[in-house]
């Protein structure tokens, strides 16, 4: 520790020398100072001796006002920073030295996102990074254009239900199920009904009505709408609008 220690005095002393402008660093017990010129500017890089690791600003300069950035690093006990997880927890017997591996959990009703373990590396980082641990609760679901859902509770296990608005039909899953944090299934999208021409439908009807036997009127109704190009949803509300012409009329 000694030998370190004198390293970071004499490295930040011979700074002070070069440039006379820039005022002497503190000493950052565990830790060895590098500085070097820049274009024309000092940069300076704390790194932490092994069994330590930094907190606070890794890299100073010294600014135009010829004082140094930032004055509050500092190496703590541990080779790598001390583990978080919120909302989980993870195994370990202290601070942390170069190989060490720890495991992760989350608590109840949390999901962990990620790797359930990490290592600690030589370069004093953490690798597979942390992972998260998620509510299996879902966020709020998401509104399709000309569309919405029905359905107020994103607990796990809650269902929503999807709806387009008139003059358009859905694409995608009607229903949808909070999985572990997540909805069953993408976003439905709702498309624009494209109203056929009139002729081509009536065409169509008029052929389904003059047939006598049921299966041979069918099969050409739908051979008659095949060609047409129109389908079965824009049938469905092209028979909608008719419907409602002759209501119109009745009344």
């Amino acid at each position: 520790v000694f030998f370190w220690c004198a390293c970071c005095l004499m490295v930040a002393w011979w700074v002070s020398a070069s440039d006379e402008h820039c005022p002497e660093l503190p000493p950052v017990n565990n830790s060895i100072f590098i500085a070097k010129e820049v274009e024309g500017q000092i940069l300076g890089t704390y790194v932490c001796i092994k069994g330590y690791h930094l907190v606070g600003k890794k890299i100073l300069f010294c600014n135009a006002s010829k004082e140094w950035d930032n004055t509050t690093t500092e190496c703590r006990l541990g080779h790598c920073p001390d583990p978080v997880l919120v909302n989980g927890e993870f195994s370990t017997s202290g601070p942390a030295n170069v190989s060490d591996k720890i495991t992760f959990k989350c608590n109840d009703h949390y999901i962990l996102k990620g790797s359930n373990w990490s290592q600690c590396l030589e370069d004093h980082t953490w690798a597979p990074p942390f992972p998260i641990c998620k509510s299996r609760d879902c966020d709020p679901a998401g509104n399709p254009a000309h569309g919405y859902f029905e359905g107020d509770n994103f607990t796990l296990g809650s269902t929503i239900s999807y709806y387009c608005e008139d003059r358009y039909y859905l694409v995608g899953m009607q229903e949808q199920q909070c999985v572990d944090g997540e909805w069953s299934s993408a976003l439905p999208v709702c498309k624009l009904i494209q109203e056929a021409p009139k002729p081509e439908c009536e065409k169509a009807l008029l052929a389904f009505q003059e047939r006598k036997d049921l299966c041979e009127a069918i099969e050409n109704f739908m051979q008659q709408l095949k060609e047409s190009g129109m389908t079965m949803e824009e049938l469905k509300y092209s028979l909608e609008l008719k419907k409602a012409e002759l209501k119109a009329k009745l009344l």
